[in-house]
């Protein structure tokens, strides 16, 4: 140790404490979050950090990639010909804002930004009629915020959330199973050897644990790690967003200008085909005085 070290130590006054990068800050909250939304035992794991890393990078950029291909913003105020096809009606455009769940319960805390403008998400649902015409219905919006790049955050996150919680209901359901495995280990234990349990009963008087129990006793903090792991290198599962299999839209006409809204599958059972839009604040107050009727959200 230095001199100048060895006096400062004597003075009372301590080394300063290493500096985290803004970038290590997020990398520490993310894996706190993850932990957190999954399996809290999960942060006893020495290694669980170098575990999670790349599969977490690697869902977050599926999500963050698919999201790039959703095309937009259109806007909801302009003579842009996909309006037409998406709204047949004028009025369509009003009521699509004004029975928004999202525009009813996200618009207050958007204005506090003092945007004149808000961009969302925009689904609509392909229908055929009897006349075998393909329309467009339930058109929803969600996700508002003052810029298409916020949008696209605020659905990677949801996305990401929803995969994480997925894992959490999985362990949820394996835990009740467990309990349902000690429970029915307990009666066996009390009622002793019977007819219809003697399979287990023997096992018992064995000195070994019974099937349905040992298949779940055994899963530990390492083992759920791994399988978060593995989780997490499967995002698809949670949100698919393909272009492939989008709806085409052509303007017609000389200078023919087309769009290929993509299709979103999410845990929604509903699919759809979706895109980015752009509307006046004062368009969705304006809607929403006169619209009682509600929209669910897109579910992701």
């Amino acid at each position: 140790m230095s001199l100048i070290r060895k006096i400062t130590g004597l003075l009372g006054h301590g080394e300063e404490p290493s500096k985290v990068s803004p970038r290590e800050e997020r990398r520490d909250a993310l894996l706190a979050h993850v932990v957190e939304m999954t399996d809290m035992r999960i942060a006893d794991e020495s290694n669980y950090q170098e575990v999670l890393l790349p599969a977490i990078k690697i869902a977050r950029a599926y999500y963050e990639q698919s999201l790039d291909i959703v095309p937009g913003p259109v806007a909801l105020d302009s003579a842009h010909f996909l309006l037409s096809r998406i709204f047949p009606n004028p009025e369509d455009i009003p009521a699509c804002l004004g029975r928004s769940l999202a525009v009813k319960n996200e618009l207050p805390g958007c204005e506090k930004d003092e945007s004149p403008r808000l961009y969302a998400l925009l689904g609509v649902r392909i229908k055929q009629t009897q006349e075998n015409k393909l329309v467009f219905t339930d058109h929803t919006v969600r996700s508002l915020a003052p810029s298409p790049i916020q949008v696209r955050q605020i659905l990677k996150e949801a996305a990401f959330d929803s995969l994480l919680q997925g894992f959490a209901n999985e362990n949820l359901h394996y835990e009740k199973k467990l309990e349902q495995a000690r429970a029915q280990y307990e009666l066996l234990q009390a009622v002793g050897v019977a007819a219809h349990h003697a399979e287990d009963a023997n096992v018992m008087q064995q000195g070994k644990t019974p099937p349905l129990v040992r298949a779940y006793i055994n899963k530990s903090a390492d083992q759920v790690l791994s399988s978060l792991r593995e989780w997490l290198y499967s995002p698809q599962h949670l949100m698919r967003i393909s272009m492939s299999e989008g709806f085409l839209v052509q303007e017609g006409g000389k200078d023919e200008e087309e769009w290929r809204l993509p299709l979103m599958v999410t845990q929604d059972r509903r699919q759809w085909n979706v895109c980015l839009i752009s509307f006046p604040v004062v368009m969705a107050r304006k809607a929403l005085k006169v619209e009682a009727h509600n929209h669910r959200f897109i579910l992701i």
